[in-house]
């Protein structure tokens, strides 16, 4: 007796999500590698229409270039990122002392057991114990970059063959074409999300420096840079990116009004370049329907981590071109789609 249709295919489905959670060591990399390359071609692309009076950079230049500034861009991170751990371990006592204080007027009006179980767990927080770990993580991630540098690098290398090996690998040209089209459709939508996406990210991290830094926040250039980060996370990164900030200053300032200016301000900041300027930029290159992008979210948070919901976004948009162009799968692309219109001609006998 043959399986019926429904029970393969949801086979099929545990198979490939046990190979995501499996493989995610070797997977990630590669997906984060991907993304890199995107945007390091995106920034190669633009430096090539760059022209300098009647001459215009040459290739392999404006790839020196991109990769300099790509490479220069990590080192900034990294570099505010490790300043900011000496600092961070400096002020934990400070920090640890002021939240005693406040657990212990907390324990006037809620139950004192509770207070007092946090009180000792802060007591017994040694961040100096915890360096050793802190450097076999740094370790980890060293390897990690590098791989992904490595990854990269031989994507590069398959850029000027892929297009002869995909027209060899088609023995109907119309077929080759179509292919060609559906990935070019792909890098595009990708290159240009993670584009605008970095852009959008960096203003709202810029302007939530200038708020932060001008109140004296400790750690202002941490928060900037999580904010950049989180921002690329869909919906509750911003949320995240106002919340941490604010409990900081809820706990280094004495008064409220920091805490207040902090939590309206970044938050006002988030809503007006999130709703206003991100879409405006975007347009309908992001047609997504917005319960579709929270149970990518979830599902990708799930099988890959803070990494998964990072890429969340992306995937959903390769996953919604692709259908798009398999006439079988386009009822899929359409329930995927925030108002049912896809990035392909949806006009009949069309592919």
């Amino acid at each position: 007796m043959r399986a019926p249709r429904w029970f393969l295919w949801l086979v099929c489905a545990a198979i490939v999500l046990w190979g995501l959670y499996a493989g995610r060591a070797y997977l990630v990399p590669i997906a984060i590698a991907l993304v890199l390359y995107s945007l390091l071609a995106a920034l190669i692309d633009w430096i090539t229409r760059v022209k300098l009076g009647p001459l215009s950079i040459p290739r392999p230049i404006a790839s020196l270039i991109g990769l300099v500034i790509i490479a220069y861009g990590l080192f900034l991170m990294v570099s505010v990122m490790s300043s900011q751990v000496e600092a961070v371990i400096a002020a934990s006592p400070r920090y640890i002392e002021r939240i005693q204080g406040l657990l212990s007027e907390a324990a006037e009006f809620f139950d004192r057991d509770i207070a007092e179980d946090l009180q000792r767990a802060l007591a017994d927080l040694n961040l100096t114990a915890r360096i050793p770990s802190l450097v076999g993580s740094a370790g980890a991630t060293v390897t990690t970059i590098s791989l992904i540098v490595l990854y990269m690098g031989f994507m590069f290398i398959e850029r000027g063959v892929f297009q002869k090996k995909l027209g060899r690998l088609f023995s109907d040209r119309e077929d080759a074409e179509r292919v060609e089209g559906v990935i070019l459709s792909i890098s595009d939508n990708v290159q240009r999300y993670f584009t605008i996406k970095l852009f959008v990210s960096a203003l709202t991290g810029l302007t939530s420096y200038v708020i932060l830094k001008s109140l004296g926040l400790d750690f202002a250039e941490t928060w900037a840079l999580l904010t950049v980060l989180l921002n690329f996370i869909p919906n509750i990164g911003s949320v995240i990116a106002t919340i941490l900030p604010a409990i900081v200053a809820l706990v280094q300032f004495d008064t409220l009004a920091p805490f207040l200016i902090i939590a309206i301000g970044v938050s006002a900041i988030q809503f007006t370049i999130g709703s206003f300027v991100e879409p405006a930029l975007l347009g309908r290159q992001l047609n997504l329907s917005p319960l579709v992008i929270i149970l990518s979210l979830t599902f990708w948070a799930f099988v890959w981590g803070i990494i998964g919901m990072f890429l969340s976004v992306p995937i959903m948009v390769i996953v919604l071109i692709v259908c798009s162009h398999i006439p079988a799968w386009r009822p899929v692309a359409i329930l995927l789609s925030r108002d049912g219109r896809l990035p392909v001609n949806d006009e009949p006998g069309r592919d």
